[in-house]
């Protein structure tokens, strides 16, 4: 829109500046036939129509010169559009392929299963787990994807949501609190409320904590920390896993994509955009930090001033 906006205001000014010079010509030349002889005096003295002649030029030469930056304004967003347009339809195709070879393994399996059951009654039992474990990744899938499509229209329920009684709910939601250390700052004061939807936030929080469990030796603790900086909530979910390659750091929150070192791990590759997303409509960020064979710190901020973000 500001494009076309740009580019009829530029023709406008191209014609205007146009008209004011064939103005400014016959207005020089009418001057020039009923005052042939006559001199003006501005401290020098000056032909009329020269005058007339001139003034018309520099009017002219301003519409025009606006018409030009006009254009080349449109002219460059033209190009930020068809640049943007790209990079779109650039990252369209990378959800396609990885949906696609999401969708193709356990379809896959599926047939496999289903010729094995047909070939071999006897295995038939092991053969039907096997088809409800794939089609139950095929459920998780088509969830996650459902949830992350809502994320983006759904408005957000603001409450006020107490950290600490948030975490502890992620906490017995997991169903594994020998394996998670929770510090909550207490002082030397308390983290204050903060508003926000709290069913999203129970789904950020319990994400990055089940990340942070499945990719960590099952004999090691993972931290949760939750303090108040800045004006900001900032909560930390940090394991000693297996962590993430440094190439892949930038992407490991893009939809559908899963980590080089994961396919041992059951997992759809929503979990992390869904978290995201979340985060960054609360008006925050989510930032990701990780060292191969060392361990992963994800860390989610929320300001405490979410006016904008309503």
């Amino acid at each position: 829109m500001r494009f076309g906006i740009f580019y009829l205001m530029s023709r406008w000014l191209g014609w205007t500046g146009l008209g004011v010079l064939i103005v400014g010509v016959a207005a020089a030349w009418a001057v020039r036939l009923m005052l042939p002889a006559t001199l003006l005096r501005f401290g020098f003295e000056a032909d009329p129509a020269s005058v007339a002649l001139v003034i018309a030029l520099l009017a002219a030469l301003v519409f025009l010169a606006a018409a030009v930056a006009l254009r080349w304004q449109a002219s460059r967003l033209q190009r930020a559009l068809a640049a943007q347009a790209a990079a779109e339809e650039t990252e369209r195709r990378r959800f396609i392929q990885r949906l696609d070879h999401e969708l193709k393994n356990p379809l896959t399996a599926i047939q496999v299963q289903l010729d094995n059951l047909q070939a071999n009654e006897h295995n038939s039992k092991e053969t039907i787990v096997e088809l409800r474990a794939q089609a139950d990744r095929l459920a998780q899938l088509t969830r996650g994807l459902r949830r992350l499509a809502d994320l983006g229209t759904r408005p957000l329920e603001f409450e006020r949501v107490e950290i600490g009684e948030l975490l502890d709910e992620v906490i017995e939601l997991l169903q594994v609190p020998d394996r998670i250390a929770l510090d909550v700052q207490k002082v030397p004061w308390p983290i204050p409320p903060i508003e926000g939807d709290r069913e999203l936030l129970l789904m950020v929080f319990r994400n990055l904590a089940d990340n942070a469990l499945k990719y960590s030796p099952p004999e090691t603790r993972i931290q949760i920390r939750a303090r108040h900086t800045s004006g900001a909530l900032v909560v930390e979910v940090i394991d000693t896993g297996r962590g993430i390659p440094p190439d892949e750091l930038p992407l490991v929150a893009e939809e559908l994509y899963r980590g080089s070192n994961t396919r041992d791990v059951a997992g759809s590759g929503l979990g992390l955009s869904i978290v995201q997303r979340i985060v960054e409509r609360h008006g925050g960020r989510l930032e990701i930090r990780s060292r191969p064979g060392q361990g992963t710190i994800a860390t989610a901020q929320l300001p405490y001033d979410q006016t904008a973000t309503r």
